[in-house]
């Protein structure tokens, strides 16, 4: 076994070997050197609003073309050049293009050309925002922008309109009238259902108010009962109770009320009778 010395002396000249090859390494090693960093304050925020010069005129103006995403001129000139003669006449982007937006509360006139939730259906005139126009309402389709003088044109053709219907619904009326006038049995019954009954009378189906205006079509084919205004007001068995829900369930004789249209109403007898 070496002795402490020879140990001493081993130990002395592995350190020394190795501190020469760390050293010689050291050369080859890449120096690298760190530049102290210095603070970057940020940039003052820019804030954009409305010019302290800006007049109402111009606000509007903002309003009317979305502020600045509908170019009207640039749509007609596009119209024009695919070859839509940048008429006013269709239902797309180019009738749009060529009405001056109607503005009111920052909102613009447009009208429905189908039913949209929450707004109306299709022919309401209505106000909205611009981008609820330009984003959603103009891409799909579901509406194009309106003037004043075609507002005041489709309100008269509402006018016309109910003032058609109204002849028409008076017109049934009438017919119901004189039907019940003609009826030989003398109970002025002016619409007669046959229906399947037992022995004591009860029909094996109810007679509801469906039915009710389904035959009133069948025995009055000239007749107006179609659309939501047509609807019945009150059934009254011969007793004069009122039918619960306008559900008949035994054949006889019952007193209807039916609304034609707002302002014309008619009354008339039905006899329920066994097939």
């Amino acid at each position: 076994m070496p002795s402490k010395s020879t140990l001493f002396l081993i130990i002395l000249s592995t350190t020394s070997h190795l501190q020469n090859i760390w050293a010689a390494g050291n050369k080859y090693l890449p120096t690298t050197s760190y530049a102290k960093a210095s603070f970057i304050p940020p940039a003052a925020p820019s804030s954009v609003g409305w010019p302290s010069t800006a007049s109402p005129q111009r606000v509007m103006d903002r309003i009317a073309t979305g502020y600045g995403t509908y170019h009207p001129d640039r749509t007609v000139h596009l119209a024009k050049k695919n070859g839509g003669g940048g008429s006013s006449s269709g239902s797309g982007g180019g009738t749009s293009a060529k009405i001056k937006p109607v503005s009111k509360n920052g909102k613009i006139q447009v009208v429905l050309l189908k039913p949209v939730q929450e707004l109306g259906q299709t022919g309401d005139v209505v106000f909205v925002s611009s981008a609820i126009f330009q984003n959603t309402l103009k891409r799909s389709g579901k509406a194009r922008l309106i003037s004043e003088d075609e507002v005041a044109k489709l309100e008269q053709e509402k006018e016309e309109a109910q003032k058609e219907m109204i002849e028409t619904a008076l017109k049934t009326k009438q017919m119901i009238e004189e039907a019940a006038q003609q009826c030989k049995d003398g109970t002025d019954a002016a619409l007669i259902i046959s229906r399947k009954a037992g022995p004591d009378g009860n029909l094996f189906a109810r007679v509801n108010p469906k039915i009710i205006i389904e035959s009133l079509k069948e025995s009055f084919p000239d007749g107006a009962f179609d659309g939501k205004q047509v609807k019945l007001v009150k059934v009254k068995d011969s007793e004069g109770g009122d039918v619960k829900r306008m559900d008949v369930k035994n054949v006889g004789l019952y007193t209807v009320d039916l609304s034609l249209e707002k302002g014309v109403d008619v009354t008339f007898g039905m006899s329920i009778v066994a097939e």
